[in-house]
């Protein structure tokens, strides 16, 4: 299981940044919301050029890093779900959740109906309960 990083850059949409982390899977809830919570950390910290994304450096890493040759190969067949924290104060205590489906061209598309705003959460492992509850949805 990846958990992708994107970060705002100074202009622009918010772009992928760096390498995924890496999990074994989403059972464990505590991991998981940990693992959300670092990500969350890396991309609020870290400011960004706008991307070219005729040519943006860290796609092409991230796709030699899967063994993939382009983003649709590299998202085919995967499931998702995002999560959006804007907070001054680490940790966050809400995040915004939504599963999501993958179109034919690599992109995704949010499934509508399951966006969840500004949801509340008292610790790693609930966190981590809400992603696996979102990704039942995304898999359905």
């Amino acid at each position: 299981m990846f958990i992708e990083v994107y970060s705002r850059p100074i202009n622009g949409p918010a772009t992928i940044d760096g390498l995924p982390a890496v999990l074994p899977g989403i059972e464990d809830a505590t991991a998981l919301g940990e693992a959300i919570l670092q990500c969350l950390e890396r991309s609020t910290f870290r400011t960004m050029p706008a991307p070219d994304h005729g040519n943006n450096p860290m796609v092409e890493e991230i796709l030699a890093w899967a063994g993939a040759r382009d983003w649709k190969s590299y998202t085919k067949g995967s499931k998702s779900v995002g999560l959006f924290a804007g907070y001054s104060t680490a940790p966050p205590t809400t995040v915004s959740i939504t599963p999501e489906a993958w179109n034919r061209k690599g992109g995704i598309s949010p499934i509508d109906d399951e966006y969840r705003e500004n949801v509340s959460f008292s610790s790693a492992e609930e966190l981590g309960r809400l992603v696996q509850d979102a990704m039942k949805v995304a898999r359905a």
